[in-house]
């Protein structure tokens, strides 16, 4: 039975503290990246009363291993968003559909993804700003970025562009595979540097930084949250699902509702309610509470309160998993081993002494590269992953991908091959999908359509990216490792010239891959703007007291990942937030 508790210094039932109509100056609903740096920032003030609502509890410790968040993503903590059937592409998945990965914890998403250190391009958010979004340019959020920043490797702070001192534990894995010489030495041979792509250039490779601390995982739970527990001016409620946002005539939020123990709980928000809960479960909250499409919100018999583009423009990057090769190492990649050894050895102590476990996800160098349609070569259209794991070599992979039958059967004959992958990223998508409501039931999921390769160029950019990747696996330092293509063929591919052009775009469009960057669909921006749901200070057109603070209200999709630039959003929104409560206060 899952368990129903309150985390304020120590776990205790709620049932034994019943408590309606509690007041606190701001609620915040969901810990992930936003939330729970939020929720540091706003209660260090001892003035300030805040609540922080998480529909999750604490994460298991398998989490804290970064090479198997894949296994976490298969737990019953993921919020595993369903999407709907395509009829365009995803023909070698199940059900020609997606499952979107969530985390439902204490920390959130951040505790299940590959806790990678990637900003973004200064050129995105100066046209962020261009765009209407007054003051999200780079100079204006550089400072955010080095402000929880605690980057542990001299190297790399001594480039100036990055901080020390903060919460967020920033450092390289202890440990590399081998392939990571070739990897780095395939870039040089295609002729780029390497360096820093969080710094003055993006148009390098590196072996990536991720937020993690001697191999394990330090996110947001470890960072902003763990060493709060205890203010007197904060509780934190695990297990708590928020319902509803509380809107009165005057159209001002003022609390929530929320289950937790069975029981219905509403909470009330002096100040302003906050919601951090995600590119998905903010549009879909906000629906539920009146703030939405009109037609979609009266198809519902849900009263509206405030006609906004709620949903629209969701945003994600897309590649593919089919792109693998066969290398001669003594590393293993073969994930099914490892599974037999964390069956054997005690969980706890793996990491302290099994280095190729700690790897971020297995991507082991990124690079950002200029495709033929790169207009401007500082602002590079494609990412390009080096993965030392592969859908052939990893089941964890499979299950995740989702891989029609067939091609499971494919992979699982080449099981026992040392593997690795390439995986591209184009940057800058056009692509843009829609979340909705399927009904006025809280626990329903969202409606989901991610429309990804919508637009044309998307696919075409991609088709590039793989041809360089092609291109990076046929230099020498590749070669002397081995390395070449797995000998399969795609199914519903089989027309094609192996590696054409035709080949490639066929792969991408039967073996989509989500980039798990889902954002855009509480879009900030010019208030006048009719495709934004929120002002540049990020409250929410038409509506008093309330603000989106996470991946959702991203206008413009960034040239990189969405967790530290979520984190940037959270700091810049907190002395929003904060400059507010001290001119009221006057």
């Amino acid at each position: 039975m899952k368990s129903c508790i309150i985390f304020v210094s120590f776990f205790a039932c709620i049932s034994s503290h019943p408590y309606p109509n509690v007041h606190y100056d701001y609620i915040i609903v969901g810990s992930g990246s936003a939330g729970s740096l939020l929720t540091t920032r706003l209660s260090k003030n001892p003035s300030i009363n805040v609540l922080l609502l998480e529909a999750g509890e604490k994460p298991p410790l398998m989490s804290s291993i970064p090479f198997l968040h894949l296994s976490v993503l298969h737990s019953k903590e993921n919020w595993k968003f369903p999407t709907v059937p395509s009829k365009r592409i995803a023909q070698a998945l199940k059900g020609r559909a997606f499952t979107f990965g969530g985390g439902k914890y204490l920390g959130g998403t951040a505790m299940l993804n590959h806790a990678l250190y990637v900003r973004g391009n200064r050129k995105d958010y100066d046209n962020w700003a261009k765009n209407g979004a007054t003051g999200w340019d780079w100079k204006n959020v550089f400072p955010y970025f080095l402000r929880n920043e605690d980057n542990r490797n001299p190297e790399i702070v001594n480039n100036g562009f990055h901080g020390v001192g903060g919460e967020l534990k920033v450092e390289y894995p202890p440990f590399r595979s081998p392939m990571v010489k070739g990897y780095i030495g395939a870039a040089n041979a295609i002729g780029y540097p390497i360096g820093d792509f969080n710094a003055a250039s993006q148009t390098v490779f590196m072996p990536p930084q991720g937020t993690v601390r001697k191999g394990t995982r330090w996110s947001t739970l470890q960072a902003f949250i763990e060493p709060i527990v205890g203010r007197r001016n904060l509780r934190i409620i695990t297990s708590a699902y928020v319902t509803k946002i509380l809107i009165d005539d005057h159209k001002r939020a003022y609390g929530v509702l929320f289950d937790h123990c069975n029981k219905t709980f509403r909470a009330i928000a002096k100040r302003e309610v906050i919601i951090s809960a995600g590119a998905f479960n903010s549009p879909k909250l906000l629906m539920l509470s009146g703030i939405g499409p009109k037609e979609v919100l009266q198809n519902f018999q849900i009263p509206v309160v405030s006609d906004l583009p709620v949903g629209n423009n969701l945003i994600d990057h897309v590649s593919t998993l089919g792109l693998i090769f066969i290398v001669d190492t003594r590393f293993s990649s073969n994930f099914n081993q490892w599974q037999y050894i964390l069956m054997v050895l005690n969980v706890c102590v793996i990491y302290d002494y099994l280095g190729p476990l700690t790897p971020l996800g297995g991507i082991e160098t990124i690079g950002f590269v200029n495709t033929k349609y790169s207009k401007d070569l500082d602002w590079p259209d494609m990412e390009i992953f080096w993965v030392t794991r592969s859908a052939s070599s990893d089941s964890a992979i499979r299950k995740t991908a989702g891989a029609i039958d067939k091609l499971e059967k494919i992979f699982e004959k080449y099981s026992h091959l040392d593997t690795v992958t390439c995986v591209p990223n184009p940057t800058r998508i056009k692509s843009t999908g829609v979340v909705t409501l399927q009904s006025s039931d809280p626990y329903e999921n969202p409606l989901i359509d991610p429309m990804y390769f919508s637009h044309p160029d998307d696919l075409k950019i991609a088709v590039e990216g793989l041809k360089i990747c092609l291109q990076m696996a046929s230099t020498k330092p590749m070669k002397k490792r081995g390395v070449r293509p797995l000998p399969y063929i795609m199914p519903g591919c089989e027309k094609y010239k192996v590696f054409s052009d035709d080949y490639l775009r066929c792969m991408l469009k039967a073996f989509p891959l989500p980039g798990h960057h889902f954002s855009g669909t509480c879009k900030m921006g010019h208030p006048n703007d009719p495709t934004t749901v929120l002002d540049a200070t990020l409250k929410v057109k038409g509506v008093q007291n309330l603000r989106v603070v996470d991946a959702s209200v991203i206008p413009i999709m960034i040239g990189g990942h969405t967790n530290i630039p979520t984190m940037m959003i959270a700091e810049k929104a907190a002395d929003f937030i904060l400059h507010d409560y001290f001119s009221k206060a006057k």
